[in-house]
């Protein structure tokens, strides 16, 4: 009966989902990226810290503790006070949208007539599979674009904007703590300059013509790329006091992570190989990545051509990829990114929720099924995030 094959299908797009399907017909995905960073922030992570609900993403943060320390002599009066030193950081919900599609033609024809109903299912697998493949793909690259997007104000930080925070919005390579492009005072709702360096990424520069250090004396130069490492390390690390150690935050940094270009990764690997460091771990080729003292050095492609640095920023006018004679600093870069305090967080309401399949409005032969994921990327703390840049 005409349509009965399309009704089976709706019915059983509807009712699966992708743990229930066998191997059917394997299909090689070619559309896959090289590094997901999403994956990175996620690993290890428990569903609590990154599957929340309510109306914002929201934390509480000490950005200053105004002293009240201080000496006495018995007998002597004091002025006690109460300074309010919390600030929130708030940001909004940010929606994103994909979908599967097919066409009536698409499902009858290739069901056929006479297929027992174990035999439909069969190819029904397959063509799930097939939809679901090009679906997880197209929207999973989308998030992953999404994290290394330049800073779009208007985007990133009003409610009426569309698209979630990217790690060069929270990691700027220019002291002064805005992101470049952005005109008001506040990032997250919370003002930049108001807070001070306690809201601002670490920043440490090599020089960009001389990155082993050889010309500036080998192991020894102050501005080869290994000596800027070593600062960042020193920089990005905050241990705690021996005692009180429950009001601080720990200091691990097995969730530490160091993202560069193709071009960047293998300048970092030549600049180890100058220096001959034997402190920095896992060089054998039998590891998959680089290490700076058991941090991973990882190739992220998108910062192959990401256009995300300033022309000048003292004078944003536009922004350029990392080889750019155009950007204001040409080289390379590094991303110190600590995912114990950058997240991407996703509503428990709307965490890649597959929606019923319906009819496209204006194309009467197409079903389509929407998947939509609520989420953004949120950063509590900018001092233990940090970037490796060029002098020139």
């Amino acid at each position: 009966m005409a349509g009965t094959a399309l009704a089976n299908f709706n019915d059983f797009m509807a009712a699966t989902g992708p743990r229930y399907l066998s191997s059917a017909e394997d299909v090689i995905n070619e559309a896959v990226k090289n590094t997901y960073v999403l994956s990175r922030f996620l690993k290890g992570r428990g569903t609590d810290k990154v599957i929340q609900g309510g109306k914002t993403i929201n934390d509480v943060v000490l950005m200053d503790e105004s002293s009240t320390y201080n000496h006495y002599q018995p007998n002597d009066t004091f002025s006690w006070t109460n300074p309010q030193v919390v600030d929130t950081l708030e940001i909004d919900w940010k929606f994103s949208v994909d979908h599967m599609s097919w066409t009536d033609q698409e499902i009858e024809l290739n069901v056929g007539e006479g297929l027992s109903r174990d035999a439909q299912k069969v190819v029904y697998k397959k063509l799930k599979r097939i939809k679901e493949m090009r679906l997880w793909t197209s929207m999973l690259n989308g998030m992953e674009d999404d994290l290394w997007k330049a800073p779009n104000e208007s985007g990133m930080e009003t409610n009426t904007g569309k698209l979630p925070y990217s790690i060069p919005t929270f990691i700027q390579e220019e002291d002064g703590g805005l992101p470049a492009g952005f005109t008001g005072t506040d990032l997250q709702g919370l003002g930049v300059a108001a807070t001070g360096s306690n809201y601002q990424n670490q920043v440490s520069t090599y020089d960009a013509n001389d990155p082993d250090g050889i010309i500036g004396g080998g192991t020894g130069s102050s501005d080869s790329l290994v000596a800027a490492f070593d600062e960042m390390f020193l920089k990005c690390q905050f241990i705690p006091p021996a005692t009180k150690q429950e009001y601080f935050e720990s200091d691990m940094l097995s969730r530490q992570m160091i993202f560069a270009s193709r071009a960047g990764v293998n300048q970092y690997k030549r600049a180890l190989r100058a220096s001959n460091d034997s402190l920095i771990s896992a060089q054998d080729p039998a590891y998959n990545n680089p290490q700076y003292s058991g941090i991973d050095v990882i190739y992220c492609a998108a910062l192959d051509t990401a256009a995300v640095y300033s022309n000048n920023y003292s004078g944003h006018t536009g922004f350029h990829a990392e080889d750019s004679a155009s950007a204001a600093f040409t080289g390379s870069r590094y991303y110190w990114v600590n995912a114990n305090y950058m997240t991407p967080v996703y509503h428990s309401r709307r965490y890649f929720e597959k929606h019923d399949p319906m009819r496209h409005p204006n194309q009467p032969f197409t079903s389509v099924q929407p998947v939509d994921c609520w989420w953004n990327l949120f950063c509590n703390s900018r001092k233990r995030q940090g970037i490796v840049r060029p002098t020139a």
